[in-house]
């Protein structure tokens, strides 16, 4: 088993973050609209804590975008910038007022499911999306240029902290056309095996953790049949039960 250590994994993010910046921000620059530039949030960086690092079972969870996040400032030193998003992300995770929403009630619960608890600083929280639009999700030809460049930070980011579990947390349509893209379900690279209708899915493929999922957004849960926290357990069962 590889030896994980929080400021390594740090260093190794931070390094990840500084290199992709460039293509991040004339991906932004050459594709969003001017009344996009002046509602750009992120690019979101996350950091690691050492509970994480130390876990018995390391989670990983992808929303969707930010609602609302640090500003972009695409003529910022990028080592500033690095500093200034990921302090926002520690003060976010570690706040005295714990995220309340169907969103984090899933990642406690699965979380507390291993015998894990203090979740804001054992799990790793990250996006498909690293940037967001007035606290929504960017539209238009910035939308279309820039999910090939997060899906490719995203593995990389997977690849530097190792997680024994990654959980997609949305089945949106809206972003199902580019992660099915760019991992080639259509070609055959990537399958997705359906474990509960419309609840969870598992990911096969190469470039992914061996035991990535992808489930209905927690928030949509409340409105299945059965509701929230019945769903919700039929998921970490079913996750506990493939993932041992």
């Amino acid at each position: 088993m590889r030896l994980m250590q929080a400021p390594s994994l740090n260093e190794q993010l931070r390094n990840l973050y500084l290199e992709q910046l460039p293509l991040i921000y004339q991906t932004i620059s050459t594709n969003a609209t001017p009344e996009q530039l002046e509602d750009v949030h992120g690019p979101f960086m996350m950091h690691v804590y050492p509970e994480y690092a130390e876990s018995k079972k390391k989670l990983m969870f992808v929303g969707m975008e930010t609602h609302g996040w640090e500003d972009c400032k695409l003529d910022e030193d990028f080592l500033d910038t690095h500093r200034r998003l990921t302090s926002r992300y520690e003060s976010f995770m570690t706040s005295q007022e714990q995220p309340n929403s169907p969103f984090w009630w899933f990642i406690n619960g699965l979380n507390l499911s291993y015998g894990q608890a203090n979740f804001n600083r054992t799990v790793l929280w990250t996006n498909l999306s690293k940037i967001d639009i007035g606290k929504k999700r960017p539209i238009g030809n910035l939308y279309d240029h820039s999910m090939g460049v997060f899906l490719n930070i995203l593995l990389k980011e997977a690849a530097i902290v190792n997680p024994d579990i990654l959980v997609i947390m949305t089945t949106s349509p809206r972003y199902r056309y580019h992660l099915n893209n760019f991992f080639g379900v259509d070609v055959g690279n990537a399958t997705l095996e359906t474990i509960l209708p419309k609840l969870l899915y598992r990911w096969t493929s190469e470039k992914l953790p061996i035991a990535t999922f992808q489930i209905s957004h927690p928030n949509s849960l409340r409105f299945k049949k059965g509701g929230f926290h019945s769903n919700a357990n039929l998921i970490i069962e079913a996750i506990n039960g493939l993932v041992k």
